[in-house]
């Protein structure tokens, strides 16, 4: 039993449109902040350098932070692995380039170790990252 004579009361339809925009704005906040998730991996604070380049893309990430830890991409590696795995992505690509991000803390020597691992792996694109001052 309906009360009163008024089809105002009466749903016709569903209205989707504002359902719609929501979605729509919340896709668009997602891929917003889907590209500013980055890498994770070991926490490095990067020397300074006036002549600071953009680094090389698409390229291998090594990081070594500063206890030694060592990283290729998100896969923790030591240097036996991390040789073992640059050999295999030189077999895949042989012009593939690797980027070093190492603390500014570590030693030149640990530095000059990690880029002979490199080169040792068959790769002659190597690049250090730094900050720009």
């Amino acid at each position: 039993m309906q009360s009163g004579g008024s089809d105002d009361d009466l749903v016709q339809g569903i209205n989707v449109t504002p359902l719609v925009d929501i979605t729509l704005v919340l896709l668009i906040i997602f891929m917003v902040t889907a590209t500013f998730v980055t890498e994770q991996g070991l926490k490095v604070t990067l020397p300074k350098a006036a002549t600071a380049e953009m680094p090389p893309t698409p390229a291998l990430t090594v990081t070594v932070g500063k206890g030694g830890q060592m990283r290729l991409m998100k896969l923790t590696v030591d240097m036996a692995g991390l040789k073992a795995n640059l050999e295999n992505e030189v077999k895949l690509d042989p012009n593939v380039k690797v980027l070093i991000k190492a603390d500014k803390d570590l030693t030149y020597g640990e530095v000059a170790a990690v880029l002979d691992t490199v080169k040792s792996a068959g790769i002659d694109r190597c690049a250090l990252a730094m900050d720009k001052q």
